[in-house]
């Protein structure tokens, strides 16, 4: 099934990346300037981002720190 375990990658690279920029770690101007391509799970331009499709997704793969980033972040957004 190789294509599952591609589409699994990019979505992986696609909730990374929105980590990234949500907390602050890198600008997308600056992720652009190291990938060709950069995928994200949602608009991250959005006034309102989708923390929880974050947050859940890190609970699957056990990232339990960056589920607190990401619940503080959205706290602080209410």
């Amino acid at each position: 099934m190789p294509n599952e375990r591609y589409d699994q990658d990019i979505l992986d690279e696609a909730m990374r990346n929105a980590f990234a920029i949500l907390t602050g770690k890198f600008t997308f101007e600056g992720l652009m300037d190291i990938r060709d391509e950069l995928p994200l799970p949602f608009n991250i331009e959005d006034e309102d981002p989708d923390y929880d499709v974050l947050i859940e997704y890190f609970i699957e793969t056990e990232e339990y720190e960056k589920c607190a980033e990401l619940v503080k972040l959205k706290n602080e957004s209410v």
